[in-house]
Parts: structure tokens; C-alpha cells; sequence
């Protein structure tokens, strides 16, 4: 019997994909003009913090705070369009009438993710949030899934995790809970290599699994 439903928030209930890589787009044409951003290098970053990402290209004499700061304010201005995806609201209000628990596990920092869940109209649905500051390790490591189970004081097998990254996959099946894949992602291939438990096309069809 499923208790809890954890969601990722960016490109699962937070339509910000595309903000997110123009949000890349800009910082990097400010940064490392010298490389050249393909679509497939920016679904590539999808899913990882920013540390990591730019860990991947910072030179000696950059700062990484620096970096990281300037996207953080390029991506706010933009996500203040952001809107959530079709239904979202719907299966919140499902699931709250159903008593099921509704959590977000997200590399996004805390505040920040709760900014852009009060932006959407979701946040009051959420008892619990761990984001990039609550863990040491972040997914595909199971830590952030596992912190959200003893939040809520819930089993693995009474938790689903749903995701668009092949990361939310491998760390929901890692901490033990059902892993669910929305297809709407740039990253439907990866997921589905993972094999998750469920794949949905929308959001209200997660009222089935539960």
C-alpha cells in the first residue's frame, strides 16, 4: 500500500527544462565562450547540481561561487514564467483526499525549490522537502530518497519517487521505493534503460499506481 509520493520538482511538476538550459545557455556564453552547446550536452546537465556541472569545465582562475551565483540569478529571472505541468494541482488534490503523503526530493537549493512551488501553486501540498543542502550525497545516490522516507516516518515499499532523469530512477530503485518515469522528458531514453517500475504520459495517471 503506497503512503507517500515523493516527486522531483524541475521537468516533473516545475515545466523549467527549457528555462534551465537557457539558463545554461547564457552563463556559458558569459564563461566558456570557447564551448560550443549542443542539445544533447544540455539534456546532459540535466539532473546534476550546478557544482558538478561546472566542475566539469571551471578554469584555475574562475570562481565557482561566482558561476554559480550568476546562473542562480539568470535562472530566477526567467523561472518567474515558469508554470507547473498539466494536472499537477489535480492529482495534489487527489492524493490529499486519498490521505497519501506528498513529499519533493531535488538537488535544487531548499528555499529556492519552495519559492518555485509557492510560484505554482504547490507548495501547500508539500509536508516535507529535502533539497541540495540536506545531504551529502545527491542522486543517483539514494541519500535524498532515503532522508525523505524517515521525514515522513514511511517504509520503501509504501513510497513511489517520480522522476524525468535516469538519476531519479537509480536512486529511487537504490533506496528501494517504486520508481515512476514521465515521458514528457528529454530524457525518456536514459529512464527507460534504467527500467523503471512505471512510466506515465500524465500526471493523474500516478493516481493508478497508488
Amino acid at each position: 500500500m503506497i503512503k507517500l509520493v515523493l516527486f522531483d520538482l524541475d521537468g516533473t511538476l516545475l515545466k523549467s527544462t527549457e528555462i534551465i538550459m537557457d539558463a545554461f545557455i547564457i552563463t556559458f556564453e558569459k564563461y566558456f565562450k570557447e564551448v560550443k552547446l549542443d542539445q544533447k550536452t544540455l539534456t546532459s546537465f540535466l539532473g546534476h547540481t550546478l557544482f558538478e556541472t561546472f566542475g566539469l569545465y571551471i578554469k584555475e582562475d574562475q570562481d565557482m561561487d561566482e558561476l554559480v551565483n550568476f546562473y542562480r540569478k539568470t535562472s530566477e529571472k526567467l523561472m518567474q514564467d515558469a508554470t507547473a505541468y498539466p494536472n499537477a494541482k489535480a492529482l495534489m488534490e487527489k492524493l490529499q483526499s486519498k490521505n497519501i503523503m506528498i513529499g519533493v526530493v531535488t538537488s535544487k537549493m531548499n528555499r529556492v525549490a519552495r519559492e518555485h512551488l509557492s510560484l505554482i501553486g504547490l507548495n501547500d501540498y508539500v509536508t516535507h522537502l529535502v533539497g541540495y543542502e540536506d545531504v551529502v550525497n545527491h542522486k543517483p545516490h539514494k541519500e535524498p530518497i532515503e532522508k525523505a522516507l524517515s521525514m515522513y516516518d514511511v517504509k520503501a515499499e509504501e513510497a513511489v519517487y517520480v522522476g524525468d532523469h535516469e538519476n531519479d530512477m537509480v536512486a529511487a530503485k537504490s533506496a528501494g521505493v517504486l520508481s515512476c518515469a514521465v515521458s514528457y522528458s528529454h530524457r525518456l531514453k536514459e529512464m527507460l534503460a534504467v527500467m523503471p517500475d512505471y512510466v506515465v504520459d500524465d500526471l493523474l495517471q500516478i493516481e493508478d499506481i497508488v
